[in-house]
C-alpha cells in the first residue's frame, strides 16, 4: 500500500470513528445565563439618556445618561455608572455617580419600578465646590417599544440636598428575564 492510500484509509477511519455533527443551535447574548443563578454578570444591559430639572438652588436644566454595566447577585440587582451635565445661566456642573439599583420586576415587564443607592463626584465649573457625596435614585421605566421604555426618575444628591427630576427614554437588549 502506498502512502496516499494509507491517507485516505486514516481519514476513512477517522470519519467513521467520530460521531455526526450537527449544527449549533444560536443563543442570543444573556440567554445562556438562567435567571437567579448568582454571580458577576459584566455586560452592558442597559443604556438610558434623560433629561430634567435641578431644582436646588433655583431651576437649572440637567442632561445625562446612564449604563447599567453588571448584574450583581441577581438580574434585579445592576451597578449602573451615571453622568449628568446640568446648568442655568453662567453656573455649570458635572455630576459622576456610581449606583447599585434594584429592579422590582425582570425587564419584560410593563413597569419596572427601582430604587438605587451610590456614591457621586460633582464639580462645578468657574473654581465652585468639588464635593464626593452619596445618592439616592428612584424611578419608574414604563414599557414603550419591544426594547425601549420611557423612564421617569427623582435622583437625590448631597444627601438628599438636591433634588432632579428626569424624563427620558432606556433601552437594553432583547432578553427577558
Amino acid at each position: 500500500m502506498n502512502h496516499g492510500s494509507r491517507l485516505v484509509a486514516l481519514l476513512a477511519a477517522l470519519a467513521l470513528a467520530c460521531p455526526a455533527l450537527g449544527a449549533q443551535e444560536f443563543q442570543p447574548p444573556g440567554s445562556a445565563r438562567e435567571a437567579g443563578s448568582g454571580g458577576l454578570r459584566l455586560d452592558l444591559i442597559a443604556f438610558s439618556t434623560r433629561g430634567g430639572v435641578d431644582l436646588s438652588d433655583g431651576a437649572s436644566l440637567v442632561l445625562g445618561s446612564s449604563f447599567d454595566v453588571a448584574e450583581l447577585w441577581s438580574p434585579a440587582v445592576r451597578l449602573r455608572p451615571s453622568f449628568e451635565f446640568s446648568g442655568s445661566g453662567a453656573t455649570r456642573a458635572l455630576h459622576l455617580g456610581l449606583e447599585v439599583v434594584y429592579r422590582f420586576q425582570p425587564d419584560s415587564a410593563r413597569a419596572i419600578p427601582y430604587v438605587g443607592l451610590g456614591l457621586g463626584y460633582y464639580h462645578e465649573g468657574g473654581g465652585g465646590e468639588s464635593k464626593l457625596w452619596p445618592t439616592v435614585a428612584m424611578g419608574l421605566e414604563l414599557s414603550f417599544r419591544p426594547a425601549f421604555n420611557w423612564l421617569v426618575e427623582y435622583h437625590s444628591l448631597d444627601r438628599l440636598g438636591r433634588h432632579r427630576l428626569l424624563v427620558g427614554l432606556s433601552t437594553r437588549g432583547a432578553r427577558s428575564s
